[in-house]
């Protein structure tokens, strides 16, 4: 059956468990915690989360347990919620949403796998008390009073304390240990947490993070999972900035500071912000530049490029315009533009990386401190392309007026080229390059094509790129269903009183709307009730197409919910005489065509007039019916 999720080989999730996670979830709770929702009626409202609006558009049905925004035309039930807000693939909205539910899936159900879950909580809490105790330090106690001056010094207020998630590690060897065996918490959970280390030379456990300004660092359902933290002595020797080690919650690949607040704002923006430190992201957060981010040092990986790319094709670089800054940015660029095998979708879109040119010795919290946000938005405002960045680059490091320079620069410009998987966009940016060399297009593509040879991607998992379980919505990418009148009244019979089906199959025969608009959705619809596994409305939407899910969302339906199945069923059976009339009406144009072939012999013409005869009978009989 299409759309069958045990059809799926990413996937072990039965039909059965999405169902259980469904009911035991309220699409009314969980929209509500993304979206401000007001009763009206028997549904509730709100202003559209897909599209800008003055007016509420969007609507969540308790009863039907669905959404559907007008604006957009998007609707489903609470999992295509969760995948469209979130930007979620299906499998990943499953498990969020039974993590909520606090149901185990079937692979979770195993005795090692329970021990690991039980181990992640335990950690999850540990980080969670710890925070508060760190951000209850930075606060009231004396001893964070290093901590506040260098606040106060830089600006910072005390809310930020509490909105971001702020704290203060103690300048003690045993702080947090002592504080954890208050807690119940052992050595080795702190060892594995990385929030203790131990001694080479006499094997004592000792606190990692000491006498320093501390950031929580978040998933991005909003756990703390980490910890960021900053030195405030400027003397100093040790490193600036250090971050928890890599532990059964966290891994610096795969995390991004600040995304967990900054991936819903990345989506209305159409862009993300790049920044270098996290003071500069939650000065950008605390100016209402929401889709800041940074990476927890300048390293990037594969793995942040591709959650970034869930939200947006457009990344914007705004990092120190110092060395250090210009080399983080090559990193940067280079990571989202080199070869990555396995990521098809990712390499073969038009990624858009460009660069903010900061004035130098400034960062984003400097410049929006001293000039003001609106400065910084002007900077944001104007990005330059990353190729002009680059050639500014070279051009300085290489002396372009002589001619050995100038060839430097090609070729490192020829290098970059390679880089770039995606045909169109390749040409667009080796244009653009050509134009600031002052050297013909046909030459610099020779130099790519005769010195460097453009990077390979494989490509084994198309099949499972088609699978509609794993896609991920997109508000912006809506196919309208179209469907003909009068399966539209079978179809609203069927989603109101689906116990009505068996006498619909009973009067309509397939081929009376085999080729009418919205067919495909009438006869899916009644496959799912008769395999069973149409429990509600809300249980048949993930087999459904997207257009056909925003389709069916659209009805209004509760005219007919609230007749009885005896009163309902007239309409339908009135729809069956109409299709009915209407294929003999289209079948005897086509016998009628027929009948004037002249290699038809008397025989066969004769079978067609007594098909005719037939039909004429049988619609005069129909007519009277109706």
């Amino acid at each position: 059956m299409k759309g069958a999720l045990t059809c799926n080989p990413l996937m072990a999730i039965s039909p059965e468990m999405v169902d259980r996670i469904r009911q035991a979830v309220d699409i009314v709770d969980i929209i509500g915690s993304y979206v401000p929702l007001k009763r009206a009626g028997a549904s509730y409202k709100a202003l559209s989360p897909f599209n800008k609006e003055k007016s509420p558009s969007f609507y969540v049905n308790p009863q039907r347990q669905i959404f559907k925004c007008f604006s957009s035309g998007h609707g489903g039930d609470v999992f295509k919620f969760l995948m469209l807000y979130e930007s979620l693939d299906f499998p990943t909205a499953v498990r969020r949403l039974a993590e909520k539910a606090g149901i185990p899936l079937e692979e979770e159900r195993t005795g090692d796998y329970q021990k690991a879950a039980a181990r992640k909580q335990k950690l999850l809490a540990l980080h969670q008390d710890i925070a508060l105790y760190w951000r209850d330090l930075l606060l009231h106690d004396e001893r964070a009073k290093v901590a506040r001056d260098y606040m106060h010094h830089r600006e910072i207020p005390l809310s930020w304390v509490k909105d971001f998630g702020l704290g203060f590690a103690p300048e003690s060897w045993d702080d947090t240990i002592q504080w954890a065996k208050k807690k119940d918490y052992s050595e080795a959970m702190l060892l594995e947490a990385g929030l203790a280390k131990r001694q080479e030379d006499s094997g004592r456990a000792y606190d990692f993070f000491r006498g320093r300004l501390v950031f929580n660092i978040e998933d991005e359902q909003g756990q703390v999972i980490a910890f960021s933290a900053r030195l405030m002595d400027k003397e100093a020797k040790a490193a600036k900035y250090i971050n928890s080690p890599d532990s059964p919650l966290f891994s610096k690949s795969k995390v991004l500071f600040g995304f967990h607040r900054a991936k819903r704002a990345i989506l209305d923006a159409g862009a993300v912000v790049v920044c270098e430190g996290q003071i500069d992201v939650l000065r950008c957060h605390a100016s209402g530049i929401l889709h800041a981010v940074a990476p927890l040092g300048t390293a990037f990986t594969e793995e942040h490029a591709k959650q970034i790319k869930r939200f947006t094709q457009r990344v914007i670089l705004c990092l120190d315009a110092d060395r250090a800054g210009q080399q983080a940015a090559d990193r940067v660029t280079k990571i989202f533009l080199e070869g990555m095998e396995g990521m098809e979708r990712m390499v073969q879109s038009d990624l858009g990386v460009e660069v903010v040119r900061l004035p130098a010795g400034h960062d984003p919290d400097s410049i929006i401190m001293q000039e003001g946000v609106e400065a910084f938005k002007s900077y944001l405002a104007k990005p330059m392309q990353y190729v002009d960045f680059l050639l500014d680059r070279l051009m300085e490091k290489e002396d372009a007026g002589t001619a050995s320079g100038k060839r430097k620069v090609i070729e490192a410009a020829a290098a970059f080229l390679t880089q770039i998987p995606n045909q169109s966009y390749r040409a667009q940016i080796l244009q653009q390059a050509a134009a600031r060399l002052q050297i013909s297009q046909e030459v610099l593509e020779s130099e790519v094509t005769r010195n460097f040879k453009p990077a390979k991607f494989k490509s084994n998992s198309a099949a499972s790129f088609r699978n509609r379980d794993n896609e991920e919505p997109k508000a912006e990418k809506l196919k309208v269903l179209e469907v003909h009148p009068l399966v539209a009244d079978l179809i609203q019979v069927c989603l109101s009183h689906n116990g009505g089906i068996p006498e619909i199959q009973k009067v309509l025969s397939p081929e009376w709307v085999m080729n009418l608009a919205g067919a495909g959705l009438l006869q899916r619809m009644m496959e799912l009730y008769n395999d069973e596994v149409w429990s509600d409305q809300s249980s048949i939407y993930r087999y459904l197409e997207p257009e056909e899910q925003n389709y069916l969302t659209g009805l209004d339906t509760a005219g007919l919910q609230d007749m009885e199945l005896a009163k309902v069923m007239p309409i339908a059976k009135r729809a069956c005489v109409r299709l009915h009339l209407d294929w003999i009406r289209n079948r005897l144009l086509v016998l009628s065509q027929l009948r004037n072939q002249p290699e038809l012999n008397s025989a066969q013409k004769a079978e067609i007039l007594a098909e005719e005869r037939q039909l004429y009978k049988l619609k005069n009989s129909l007519t009277a019916s109706t």
